[in-house]
C-alpha cells in the first residue's frame, strides 16, 4: 500500500513532464518524507513545502543518519520531521553536532534528547531555547519534570526568561510561594509563568479579592483557576454560582475559597450538576456549598453511576438509608469498588456490570432485581 502511495506521489510530480523523452531527475521531497522519514502522504505533502529549494537528498539523508547514529528513536525522528521538516536542512557539523553536545553536557540521555526533539525540533538549531531549557531543568529539578510540561505545551520556551519569567517567580515568592509551590503552579498552568508581569499581578490581586490567604494550600489553585478563565470573568462566574446554587454570597465565597476550580465550570455543566444533586440526590444548596468539589466530578463517569449503586444498595437494605452521598462520591475508583461493588457480587449480581454500563453513558435501571 505504501509503495503505491509513494508511486502516486512520484507520478503526480512527473505529470507535467510526461511529454518529455528524458524527464529531469531531482529531489522529490514528498517521496523522501514518506520513504525515509515515515510520514504519511498527507503529512509529507504539507511538510514538503519547506523543502522545495533542495536539489538533492544528500543533506536530509545526512541528518537522518546523524539522528540514527546518536540513538534517536525512529518514531521520534518521524515526529520531529512532521512538526518541522526544515530540520532536514540543518548542517550536521555546523548545527546539529554542537546542539546535541550541549544537550548531552546538560545531562540529557539520548532517549531524553530523542523525546525532546519529537516535541520541539527547533531546539536543534536554537541555542537560546537550549539555555532556557537549562533554566527550567534547574528550577524544576529534573528534565523529566520539564518534559511532563513540554508534552502539554512547549511555548514557554519561547518566552524571555530574564525579562519575564524570573520577575514573575520573584513576585510570586514575595507572596509566600516557595520554589516548590511555583513549580507546582508551573505544571498546573505553564502559560501563567510566561505572562507579562503586569498580568500576573492582576491574577494575584484577583485571588486576594476572593479572600484566599497566601499561605493557604488553595492559593496556587486559585491562581490557576483565575488564569484559566481570566480575571475579568471571575465576577461573572461568581454571580453564576450565586444564581445556580441559590446560596448567600458568603456561602458561595466559602465554596470558592474551598475549591477555586468551581469558577471554571461552564453554565451548562454547573446547571446540570446542581440540578442532579438537588433534584435527584436530594441535597440542599448549603450542603453542596460546603462540599464544592462535588461540582467538579463528572456526571457520567462518577455522580450518576455512584448514585445508582448507592440507591440500589439502600433499596436492598445493604447500606444505611442515611449514607452520605459525598462520602461515596469522593472515594477513589479503587476504594469505591472495594467498598460498594466487590462485597455484593453474589447478593446483587449484575451490580458491577450495571455500574460500568452507567459509566459508559447507558441509563441503568432504577433498582436491580
Amino acid at each position: 500500500m505504501a509503495s503505491r502511495l509513494v508511486a502516486a506521489i512520484y507520478l503526480r510530480r512527473l505529470l507535467p513532464y510526461s511529454t518529455a523523452i528524458n524527464p529531469p531527475a531531482g529531489f522529490v521531497a514528498e517521496e523522501f518524507l514518506v520513504t525515509n522519514c515515515g510520514l504519511t502522504p498527507s503529512k509529507a505533502l504539507r511538510a514538503s513545502r519547506y523543502l522545495t529549494h533542495l536539489k538533492s537528498p544528500s543533506n536530509p539523508e545526512a541528518v537522518i543518519a546523524f539522528f540514527t547514529d546518536m540513538g534517536l528513536d525512529k518514531a521520534d525522528i518521524t515526529a520531529a520531521v512532521a512538526r518541522n521538516s526544515q530540520i532536514l536542512c540543518s548542517r550536521v557539523d555546523e548545527t546539529l553536532t554542537p546542539r546535541f553536545a550541549q544537550l548531552r553536557d546538560m545531562g540529557l540521555t539520548p532517549l531524553q534528547i530523542s523525546r525532546l526533539i519529537a516535541i520541539i525540533p527547533n531546539i536543534m538549531f536554537s541555542p537560546i531555547l537550549i539555555s532556557r531549557l537549562a533554566f527550567y531543568i534547574s528550577f524544576l529539578g529534573s528534565y523529566e519534570k520539564v518534559h511532563a510540561v513540554l508534552r502539554r505545551s512547549y511555548y514557554f520556551l519561547n518566552q524571555d526568561v530574564e525579562r519575564v519569567v524570573t520577575p514573575n517567580i520573584t513576585f510570586l515568592q514575595q507572596y509566600g510561594l516557595t520554589d516548590c509551590d511555583i513549580g507546582k503552579l508551573f505544571k498546573l498552568a505553564p502559560g501563567m509563568i510566561i505572562l507579562e508581569p503586569e498580568r500576573v499581578k492582576e491574577i494575584v490581586s484577583c485571588a486576594e479579592k476572593i479572600g484566599i490567604p497566601h499561605d493557604s494550600s488553595m492559593f496556587k489553585h486559585a491562581l490557576t483557576s483565575i488564569y484559566n478563565i481570566s480575571p475579568g470573568r471571575v465576577s461573572a462566574r461568581f454571580n453564576l454560582l450565586l444564581k445556580t446554587l441559590g446560596c448567600s454570597e458568603a456561602e458561595v465565597g466559602m465554596a470558592v475559597r474551598k475549591f477555586p476550580y468551581i469558577l471554571n465550570s461552564t453554565e451548562d455543566r454547573l446547571s446540570r450538576s446542581v440540578d442532579f444533586l438537588m433534584r435527584k440526590v436530594g441535597l440542599e444548596p448549603n450542603y453542596i456549598a460546603h462540599r464544592p468539589s462535588l461540582l467538579a466530578y463528572s456526571m457520567t463517569r462518577r455522580l450518576v453511576p455512584r448514585y445508582f449503586v448507592l440507591e440500589t444498595l439502600k433499596a436492598k437494605g445493604l447500606v444505611k438509608k442515611d449514607k452520605d452521598f459525598y462520602a461515596v462520591a469522593m472515594k477513589s475508583e479503587k476504594a469505591f469498588r472495594k467498598m460498594f461493588l466487590d462485597p455484593y457480587k453474589e447478593s446483587v449480581p449484575g451490580l458491577a456490570d450495571a455500574h460500568f454500563a452507567a459509566c459508559a453513558g447507558q441509563v441503568p435501571p432504577s433498582v436491580l432485581p
